[in-house]
């Protein structure tokens, strides 16, 4: 008896230690997709959507027709052939964890939905203040006023046209590594959510002569001296 015990409690153990809580995210009123993971391997006979708990839809083939229940009908849609799942509109009365049995078979697979914010548009500083190019290296920091819940947030970099990089939200930059960069952008993610900076000036280039405000006004200035003598000299 000791033995048949011990042995429904490893298989309880065992049960829970396979059923995985993946978190999945959403923002307010946006849309939520769920897939059967793993795909399942034979035809879908019934298939039973719960959240917490409590039925989010149902169908049994040949028997139950398909049914959305409480809040999620009207707004819901079962792929019969896939198993996936898709609900519009989402509020955060929908977070909780979704679990579906297929085939009369409770799946391992389980969905923690989460709320979270989008991200805000972000702004690149530059540290120190003090950063000229007559430094040899600098901080850059991509910035945004990120607000709570915002779930797992990404950071990335791009030099003039190039391709995006992922790396961290400060970015060291030094004089010899960017010689050749006008200028860098930076991109704060989410999973609901991408915004980039405006480009921004790289700090440690030398600015070419005459491309400054003062050699544009010593252009115009020429060119007002030119028109004056011109006007005088036919004048005389």
């Amino acid at each position: 008896m000791e033995k048949l015990t011990g042995c429904w409690l490893l298989l309880a153990a065992l049960n829970f230690a396979l059923a995985q809580d993946t978190s999945t995210y959403f923002r307010d009123g946006g849309e939520l997709t769920m897939d059967l993971r793993p795909p399942s391997s034979e035809p879908l006979n019934n298939i039973l959507w719960k959240i917490n708990g409590d039925l989010v839809a149902e169908w049994i083939k040949d028997a139950v027709p398909l049914a959305y229940y409480r809040t999620f009908n009207d707004r819901t849609t079962l792929d019969l052939t896939t198993g996936r799942l898709e609900i519009k509109h989402m509020t955060k009365n929908d977070t909780g964890v979704y679990s579906v049995e297929v085939n009369n078979k409770v799946q391992n697979e389980r969905y923690n939905a989460l709320l979270i914010k989008e991200v805000p548009q972000p702004e690149v500083w530059i540290r120190p203040l003090t950063c000229s190019p007559a430094s040899d290296n600098c901080t850059l920091v991509c910035d945004g006023n990120i607000t709570e819940p915002a779930g797992p947030v990404t950071y990335s970099w791009k030099k003039d046209g190039a391709e995006w990089k992922e790396s961290g939200k400060n970015l060291v930059i030094t004089k010899s590594g960017t010689s050749d960069v006008k200028t860098f952008t930076c991109r704060i993610q989410n999973p609901v959510s991408v915004r980039d900076s405006k480009p921004r000036d790289n700090p440690l280039l030398d600015k070419k002569p005459g491309s400054s405000g003062a050699g544009a006004l010593v252009a115009c200035s020429i060119v007002t001296i030119a028109v004056v003598v011109g006007a005088a000299v036919a004048g005389l």
